[in-house]
């Protein structure tokens, strides 16, 4: 049933005053305190039908009505309009574009921090899948003539390295070697390319060297880390500040959910467009059902689509909140682009 537009100025005025005072709102606060052209037994009658109608709750303990789920998603639709930019979160963005981080995984986490201090909100920040990552450099360092580091740099500035042993001596002939095949190789394809075809080019290549097996095992285990999510959670504790989870159960049930398994986390769409909203039930059957959720997206060129977002109660300022995230988006987006990407992937 299309809602009328005085039912939409009074669900309007109702979630305005409740995002601000987490107080059911009745008829004589929405007369009194808005400039609503109605009187009070109209605006009575159309909360009463926006509550038939699924968008108003009504406490059990009070004559007023709080938004429903149903009521916010209308709101964030249709009704929401977005604040002018004050200028109040350049701080909190220029302190991300100074921000001196070299791999891309570190500087995602110190994003989601930065965005939970910025908001006072609890923040979500996922890592691409980085199966389409390439590695740009490989090295083998000798320790002795059974021990070597293998160590990895990928085109996204991620460094790892592990310690091998071999089963018989390797001379430095040979660990040059393979590392020269290797780099001549393996080195700017997508990781989900770099497939047992490829690696036997690689053997026929560098001849049949101990070294080949634990690098060949730690190249395998490297694709299969890289291609897992990342979840960072900060500031999980400030839910703890909302009226919402003064129940002590409730809150611990909500932040044990979050802490235990943070894939929990990932938004339920794997592709983010701008904004997304996701509220209350949207979250799914479990503790995160009574919170909503705000993501953006941000870019890495050809390796894909990373999301950032902050966590809260469902009585969010879902205006002013998306528009902050929307604008950190878009800083850590440039700084992704000056610090990690070529021109080509910029230009995107």
């Amino acid at each position: 049933m299309e809602l009328s537009e005085r039912k939409k100025q009074i669900l309007k005025a109702i979630i305005g005053d409740y995002i601000r005072t987490a107080e059911p709102v009745g008829s004589k606060t929405l007369t009194e305190g808005h400039s609503l052209p109605f009187s009070s037994a109209t605006i009575r009658n159309e909360m009463s039908e926006l509550e038939e109608m699924g968008y108003l709750e009504k406490p059990h303990t009070s004559a007023g009505r709080i938004p429903s789920p149903q009521g916010y998603r209308l709101y964030v639709d249709e009704l929401m309009e977005q604040p002018p930019d004050t200028g109040e979160d350049d701080k909190g963005i220029e302190q991300m574009m100074h921000t001196k981080v070299r791999e891309l995984d570190r500087l995602i986490q110190e994003a989601g921090r930065i965005i939970s201090s910025l908001t006072n909100y609890a923040s979500v920040a996922v890592t691409p899948t980085m199966t389409q990552i390439s590695i740009r450099q490989f090295e083998i360092i000798p320790v002795d003539k059974m021990n070597f580091v293998i160590v990895v740099v990928t085109d996204s500035g991620t460094v790892k390295n592990k310690m091998v042993r071999t089963m018989t001596d390797v001379t430095r002939d040979e660990a040059e070697l393979l590392t020269y095949v290797l780099n001549q190789t393996l080195t700017g394809l997508p990781l989900s390319h770099i497939t047992a075809e490829r690696f036997d080019i690689v053997r026929r290549a560098a001849g049949l060297s101990a070294l080949l097996a634990p690098v060949a095992e730690y190249i395998a285990e490297l694709i299969e880390e890289l291609s897992d999510q990342e979840v960072f959670l900060e500031g999980a504790s400030k839910m703890l500040r909302f009226p919402e989870y003064r129940d002590t159960h409730k809150a611990q049930a909500l932040l044990d959910y979050m802490e235990d398994d943070r894939k929990h986390l990932i938004p339920a769409t794997r592709k983010i467009d701008g904004i997304q909203f996701f509220i209350g039930p949207e979250n799914g059957e479990n503790p995160l059902s009574e919170t909503s959720a705000i993501y953006a997206k941000y870019d890495i060129g050809k390796i894909g689509q990373g999301v950032i977002g902050i966590v809260g109660p469902t009585r969010m300022d879902y205006a002013k909140l998306s528009a902050q995230l929307s604008r950190f988006a878009k800083g850590l987006n440039r700084l992704i682009a000056e610090n990690f990407l070529d021109e080509k992937d910029g230009d995107r």
